[in-house]
């Protein structure tokens, strides 16, 4: 399964989007060896200076269309890496990658490693 809500990369960068993206995988089930596990890639665009989503993409489990779905609401509210880092969702053992392991989270926090290192004052 392929999903996509709001921009791509090479869309958003011939839009003159200037973007980080961060991506998280899991398998779609808690414990990972329950039966029906398949593997859930999670991909998160952030515009660099805002900090706003603008797009994202999922691969794998079909299982991931509860993910664009909150991708797509993300868009629609102009949420930030911050805000989606913070996003608290609730799992299901059968459907869902256990709660540290949320793909739409741990993007958002990779995203945000990726922006805080770009300023820090080692770089």
């Amino acid at each position: 399964m392929f999903a996509a809500a709001g921009l791509i990369e090479d869309e958003a960068k011939r839009k003159g989007f200037e973007v980080v993206t961060a991506v998280a995988e899991s398998i779609n089930r808690h414990p990972g060896l329950m039966p029906g596990g398949q593997n859930l890639r999670v991909k998160l665009l952030f515009e660099k200076g805002t900090r706003g989503i603008v797009g994202g993409e999922i691969y794998g489990a079909y299982s991931g269309g509860e993910l664009i779905n909150a991708i797509s609401a993300f868009i629609s509210k102009e949420m930030t890496a911050d805000e989606i880092f913070l996003f608290q969702a609730g799992t299901h053992p059968a459907l869902t990658v256990s709660p540290i392991a949320y793909q739409l989270v741990n993007a958002a926090e990779n995203a945000l490693v990726k922006l805080t290192n770009e300023y820090s004052i080692d770089n």
